[in-house]
């Protein structure tokens, strides 16, 4: 077979999957060499020091809002993680990378939250980066790419954050602020609590979604120069 790499110079990008090479487009996504680990692991590092300066620094510099929630400015690693393999590895050292903060003090019903909210967005946002590279990126030819792509992750990021708050906002609803002991006494108070919660998940992503994109030309060069 010819191969003929639209995205990455060396390999298949997901998004290239089709009837006939759908055997090597899978091989090239999921195939995990030294290299590849290698990456993978120095990145997990990373998440977790991103996870311990989020949970110290910014929990100090940004008090709990309301008493239930916190900002966190970690996510975007996982977001590299993505991008540099594909969606179910970076779910798995996400989770991992949620459940560590056990270690460092944080409460279990804050963390399967956190859990549903990121990997809410992180679904969300893989299927429509998929469907927004196959049919625009890749059907069109544009001379600055890096500035395409950049506008393909702000706009899946953006229906991304919005989708992960409504999920989250529901997640609250019914159960989750029943596991901190709050009910819904008619004052008002509980509706505040769902849409600041709201207005937090979007601040959240819309942070990390920027150092994100702030990142991807030089991540792009290291891909390719790593070759994984």
């Amino acid at each position: 077979m010819d191969k003929k790499y639209k995205l990455w110079n060396y390999k298949y990008d997901f998004s290239e999957i089709n009837l006939k090479n759908w055997k090597e487009v899978l091989k090239d996504t999921f195939k995990l060499n030294t290299r590849k680990i290698a990456l993978l692991s120095m990145l997990f590092a990373i998440e977790i020091l991103m996870t311990i300066i989020s949970k110290v620094i910014m929990g100090l510099a940004i008090p709990m809002i309301v008493g239930v929630y916190t900002i966190e400015i970690s996510f975007f690693v996982i977001l590299i993680i993505y991008l540099c393999s594909n969606y179910i590895y970076a779910s798995i050292l996400s989770i991992t990378a949620i459940w560590f903060r056990l270690l460092l003090g944080s409460e279990p019903v804050g963390l399967l939250s956190m859990m549903i909210s990121d990997t809410a967005f992180l679904t969300i946002f893989a299927v429509l980066f998929f469907i927004l590279k196959k049919f625009i990126f890749l059907k069109f030819k544009f001379k600055n790419q890096i500035k395409i792509l950049i506008a393909l992750i702000c706009f899946a990021g953006l229906i991304s954050m919005i989708g992960s708050g409504f999920i989250s906002m529901l997640c609250n609803d019914k159960f989750i602020f029943e596991m901190y002991y709050l009910s819904d006494d008619g004052s008002g108070y509980w509706k505040m609590l769902l849409w600041v919660g709201f207005g937090v998940t979007l601040a959240k992503y819309s942070i990390n979604i920027l150092l994100f994109a702030s990142t991807l030309k030089v991540l792009l060069i290291l891909i390719k120069q790593s070759r994984v």
